[in-house]
């Protein structure tokens, strides 16, 4: 189309100017994705801790619910973490769960973690038991079971390192 001054109108990028935003972007992303890689690790260790610190309380209500003992079991297995629980007798409670696989170890596994009739823990002498939960970066979240029963996690680290 031409304008009033008899010069043809060009719309549009040049290819110099396209190529400078693709650098742009791409130094962008290059910058982000290893914050991503680590935020996305970080996010897996929560939620497998949650599901740990989770699985160890219904296996306490359950515990107190048929009245009678459940021992729940963390495992290393296959690359990941395995979790169950069985009632005295045999019966299981817990089906065997299988944690994200960025999910590399727990402290001292395999940890047992036994819950009385009352909802009261039972294994591990009269002490707060704790256990860490450990990713492929090596950052570590921590599960502790006090001596009534109660579970709860925190995104702190126990005194044994990750493996």
């Amino acid at each position: 189309m031409a304008n009033p001054t008899g010069h043809r109108s060009i719309a549009g990028f040049t290819l110099i100017e396209l190529m400078i935003a693709v650098a742009i972007v791409t130094v962008g992303a290059s910058l982000a994705a290893p914050e991503f890689v680590r935020w996305h690790s970080r996010t897996q260790l929560r939620q497998a801790t949650s599901e740990i610190a989770s699985q160890l309380t219904m296996a306490r209500m359950a515990a107190m619910n048929k009245n009678r003992g459940v021992d729940v079991t963390i495992e290393m297995a296959s690359g990941g973490v395995n979790i169950w629980a069985v009632a005295n007798g045999g019966s299981s409670v817990i089906p065997k769960t299988w944690l994200a696989s960025r999910v590399t170890a727990v402290t001292g596994a395999p940890v047992t973690i036994s819950f009385s009739s009352l909802g009261v823990k039972t294994s591990g002498g009269t002490a707060t038991q704790t256990f860490g939960v450990c990713d492929v970066n090596k950052q570590q979240y921590s599960v502790q079971i006090i001596p009534a029963g109660r579970v709860n996690w925190s995104p702190t680290a126990t005194a044994t390192p990750c493996p």
